[in-house]
């Protein structure tokens, strides 16, 4: 009897320990989240109105259509539809986008049986940081755009994901032309970056490029016993149910020169988020081991799972996590363990992309606390010579 009591205490902590892990994932470095959208009164006579209210969490830009447009993350609108409408929210932030939908039916008129009108693209954003630099220094172009099937930067930038960032190096005053196009139409948006001075001789043309996380091939994978659930935040550590994450990281190549010499790859985790105390050291309950990076190809966020998690790769760099506040997180990873130049070898297989897996030495230190930190803010530093 005194067993069974014993088998029905841990079946119940862990049930408990399920429900806390959901309770607490850290969803303000997750996609937006629509908390209502409603129409009221959702049935009106024609030529009466309408009120659209709504709440929107984690987004940075909320837009409604059929003429509605950009609003607050949560607010609310007289409409006055002619027919029965079907009013669409979309939130947006940089790591996703959300919809939601609410109808308002007009008595006395006929649904339409057309399709959905199309709307054209929203560019969110086009930015240039910084936009003035002296000749021969980089500065990084981003974007984000909704609902385009064609995008266009003149002049030619390589890559053209609807979310992304690269860094270039502009040799003169240069004006940036952002075009997206659907069915419906084009938007386009201008950015300037103005140099100043001439580029300086550098020894055998050596430059630096600057290379953010792309979001939306990253991601992290938490892992409970045979389960791995995938996530946009770029977390490692555990969660309050002692389950392990596992984070990784995607950097775009495609702005470095084909024919470049790499002579140095230092991966900057400085702009991390910390959550609990995913640290070296911790008296109490034991610590989480060394942080370290794993140099592994894993293709798109879609694809994380099993495979990814457990895969078997080259360790290219680790360090103790002693505190967090203040203090620079820079992992070499030039070389993997084998004394393979890691992203050499990949521009010399015409590789666009380079990844990472990023993890604890310890799967968790079992306090039952989320202890993680989240590497959105990752930069991948390149240091290269031009033949």
């Amino acid at each position: 009897m005194k067993i069974f009591s014993i088998a029905l205490i841990i079946l119940f902590g862990m049930l408990s320990a399920c429900v806390d892990l959901s309770q607490n994932a850290p969803l303000t470095y997750d996609k937006p989240v629509v908390r209502s959208f409603a129409a009221l009164p959702s049935a009106i006579a024609q030529g009466a109105a309408s009120t659209l209210t709504w709440s929107v969490f984690g987004a940075t830009t909320v837009t409604i259509d059929h003429g509605v447009g950009n609003v607050a993350l949560s607010g609310s609108t007289s409409v006055l539809p002619q027919g029965t409408t079907t009013f669409t929210l979309t939130a947006n932030n940089s790591l996703g986008t959300a919809t939601a939908t609410t109808q308002v039916a007009v008595t006395g008129s006929v649904p339409s049986t057309l399709p959905p009108q199309i709307e054209k693209p929203v560019i969110n954003y086009f930015t240039a940081n910084p936009a003035m630099v002296v000749a021969g220094s980089p500065t990084i172009i981003s974007w984000s755009i909704t609902g385009a099937t064609d995008i266009i930067i003149v002049p030619e930038v390589a890559t053209t994901d609807p979310e992304i960032a690269v860094t270039l190096y502009p040799p003169v005053s240069t004006t940036y032309t952002l075009t997206a196009s659907n069915g419906a139409g084009s938007v386009a948006k201008a950015v300037t970056v103005n140099v100043t001075g001439t580029a300086p001789l550098q020894p055998q043309g050596e430059r630096i490029a600057l290379l953010n996380l792309v979001p939306a091939e990253s991601g992290s994978l938490i892992k409970n016993t045979t389960t791995y659930t995938r996530s946009s935040v770029v977390c490692a550590g555990d969660s309050a149910a002692n389950l392990a994450s596992r984070a990784f990281l995607s950097f775009d190549l495609t702005s470095i020169p084909p024919t470049a010499n790499i002579s140095e790859a230092v991966l900057d985790l400085t702009g991390n988020t910390a959550t609990g105390s995913p640290t070296y050291s911790n008296a109490n309950w034991g610590n989480m081991g060394a942080l370290e990076a794993y140099q592994y190809q894993y293709g798109s966020s879609s694809e994380l799972g099993r495979i990814a998690y457990e895969a078997t790769a080259l360790p290219v760099g680790s360090l103790k996590l002693t505190e967090l506040t203040g203090t620079p997180l820079k992992l070499d990873v030039t070389l993997d363990s084998n004394g393979n130049n890691v992203v050499q070898q990949l521009m010399n297989n015409t590789l666009g992309r380079c990844q990472f897996r990023v993890q604890f030495f310890t799967s968790t230190n079992w306090d039952s606390k989320a202890d993680m930190i989240c590497l959105d803010g990752a930069v991948l530093k390149v240091k290269y010579t031009v033949p």
